[in-house]
């Protein structure tokens, strides 16, 4: 058997695991009920988690979280060009939040930003012509 093409548990290793959490808040994220101050889980719309755990409990067994772009990148598929203008003024607004640059039209079809959250992580919001976000937030690639 092979491994399902499912991914559905996300974890960020987190120096300030609070101050991110505060952050996926502020995106206006719910925080699952079963979240404890070690241990952040955000349930998203299409059944992703996104949970925060301390850095220091990775540390011992992978090393250390290495500063700067750490070679992935998070991404937020939208429905349109306009929600991904939408998205880049509300993130404007949103203490700890590093804007990388404008909303721009990528000759391979796709019109979105980067931003930086305040553990290092890059974000990427887009909206690729062709592709699909079902209402529950489940993204179909064209």
């Amino acid at each position: 058997m092979g491994l399902p093409a499912q991914p559905n548990f996300i974890t960020l290793a987190c120096r300030d695991v609070e101050r991110m959490a505060d952050l996926l808040r502020a995106f206006g994220w719910p925080e699952s009920a079963e979240s404890e101050p070690v241990h952040r889980l955000f349930q998203c719309s299409n059944g992703v988690v996104i949970a925060l755990y301390g850095a220091q409990n990775y540390e011992p067994h992978f090393g250390p979280v290495p500063e700067g772009f750490r070679a992935f990148t998070l991404g937020v598929n939208l429905g349109g060009p306009g929600e991904v203008d939408t998205a880049h003024a509300a993130l404007q607004e949103i203490d700890g939040v590093e804007l990388l640059g404008e909303p721009l039209d990528s000759p391979h079809g796709f019109r979105g930003f980067s931003f930086r959250d305040p553990e290092g992580n890059v974000w990427d919001v887009a909206w690729k012509r062709g592709s699909t976000v079902d209402q529950d937030g489940s993204l179909t690639w064209a």
